[in-house]
């Protein structure tokens, strides 16, 4: 019995918090590979001792211990699969999401472009490598010669933001947007979320959807979580149609 099966036959022995953890790890096995213990009680909407929980039924001292199994399973069916059939799966999956973005509503997408035209200042977050798209967002629209600003972490957006006005547009990148971090950090701006403000997200049930006053769902939450890094091509690709539509505006 892998380490696979053996989360299977104790799923339901397991309490409700660690379910959560054997879900997510059944679910997107390949991200254990990356993540920390921290990462994963995130991902799995729980907490870190119930993953140390979690392990220690399975039988390992810790996370360590377990992380070091699963990834010795990962690696040994890695090698029985055709180079060409991983890249042919990972290209195929990558262009059916890309085609998804055409399915975003045009209504909402314009809007945004309006109001990231407009004559006020544009804000741009993106924490960690979500910072990616942010920091192209704001490149392209100095390039329009438009004021934007741009912060790479919460921290310095909790300094740069306090000139922020009613009727400028926020614009925050979160691959999974969780709210927690938001809500700690920038406190102010939730009880003060500006009209014009854009949460971009791949997850579907963004806790973050409900302090912002406008959410653009891109596809590919999946095919994210399936990839051995923070996939930020999909929000870096929407950034790319979004500054060729504001040209075509110009």
């Amino acid at each position: 019995m892998n380490i696979i099966e053996s989360i299977e036959a104790r799923h339901l022995k397991l309490s409700k918090s660690e379910q959560k953890v054997s879900s997510y790890i059944m679910q997107y096995p390949e991200n254990i590979e990356r993540f920390t213990i921290t990462k994963l009680a995130t991902e799995a909407h729980t907490s870190t001792s119930a993953v140390l929980r979690f392990c220690q039924t399975l039988g390992f001292q810790g996370y360590k211990d377990f992380r070091f199994e699963m990834v010795n399973f990962l690696r040994s069916g890695r090698q029985n699969r055709d180079a060409n059939t991983v890249v042919g799966d990972y290209v195929n999956d990558y262009v059916n999401v890309m085609g998804q973005i055409s399915q975003i509503d045009e209504k909402k997408i314009n809007n945004l472009i309006d109001c990231l035209l407009n004559d006020q200042t544009n804000y741009f977050i993106g924490n960690y490598q979500s910072s990616l798209p942010a920091k192209e967002l704001y490149y392209g629209l100095s390039d329009f010669g438009k004021a934007s600003i741009y912060s790479n972490g919460y921290i310095t957006s909790a300094h740069i933001t306090r000139s922020m006005k009613e009727e400028d547009t926020l614009v925050l990148f979160s691959i999974s947007g969780n709210k927690q971090n938001f809500s700690n950090f920038l406190p102010d701006i939730v009880m003060n979320m500006p009209k014009n403000s854009f949460l971009i997200t791949l997850n579907q049930k963004a806790e973050l959807a409900d302090i912002f006053n406008n959410t653009i769902f891109l596809p590919g939450s999946s095919f994210s979580n399936r990839s051995v890094v923070d996939s930020q091509s999909i929000p870096m690709f929407f950034v790319e149609l979004l500054l060729n539509l504001m040209h075509e505006e110009n």
